[in-house]
């Protein structure tokens, strides 16, 4: 079984259509990371989820190690997770074939991993290419998105990936050499 996991700073209104979506096929867990009183109403309308709460805000790798500890703790036939990021930036559609590739490859850490072959503002662009060639360096191989937000953990790294001091969006980053550590072999699917 696949568990979403959805890290959440002051979310707009797309959250509600994703979390929908998402709810139909996996359990879905929402952490709101400290947005405040005012946001409050966009998680109560949540539906198919479970919500949990930071007090503050603890950056976005604090919201899903919570996710994760969450989810490995309350699903015992777990196989991995999905991380989905609030902002509507992942499709929906995207984020069912990281989990079908998570199924076939549950031994591994998948990416969903963009072409960034289109329109991409110049510091995107030269942010994921800086943080490509120290990732190469690092893992001794070549990744296509190692900034992507849209990923498929197996089970087997979690109890790993919540210990990692990290909390920031950095977090994601530590993610992957903590996979070379534990090697967990790194897979992306392409993704729009």
């Amino acid at each position: 079984m696949i568990a979403v996991v959805i890290p959440a700073y002051r979310p707009g209104a797309a959250l509600g259509g994703i979390v929908a979506r998402l709810a139909e096929r996996f359990p879905v867990i929402v952490v709101d990371d400290g947005s405040g009183e005012a946001y409050r109403p966009v998680f109560d309308s949540l539906r198919g989820a479970t919500v949990l709460r930071h007090e503050g805000n603890r950056g976005k790798g604090g919201a899903l190690k919570t996710g994760f500890a969450h989810a490995a703790a309350a699903f015992e036939a777990l196989t991995g997770v999905v991380t989905v990021d609030a902002d509507g930036q992942h499709r929906v559609e995207d984020a069912f074939r990281v989990a079908e590739a998570l199924e076939r490859e549950r031994d591994a850490l998948v990416l969903g991993a963009r072409a960034f072959d289109g329109p991409v503002p110049f510091r995107s662009r030269f942010g994921n290419e800086a943080t490509r060639l120290v990732m190469r360096f690092v893992l001794g191989r070549a990744l296509q998105d190692t900034q992507t937000g849209l990923r498929g953990i197996p089970a087997g790294l979690l109890d790993e990936l919540v210990r990692l001091p990290s909390n920031g969006y950095e977090y994601e980053l530590d993610m992957l050499i903590a996979a070379k550590h534990h090697r967990t072999r790194v897979v992306e699917v392409g993704i729009a």
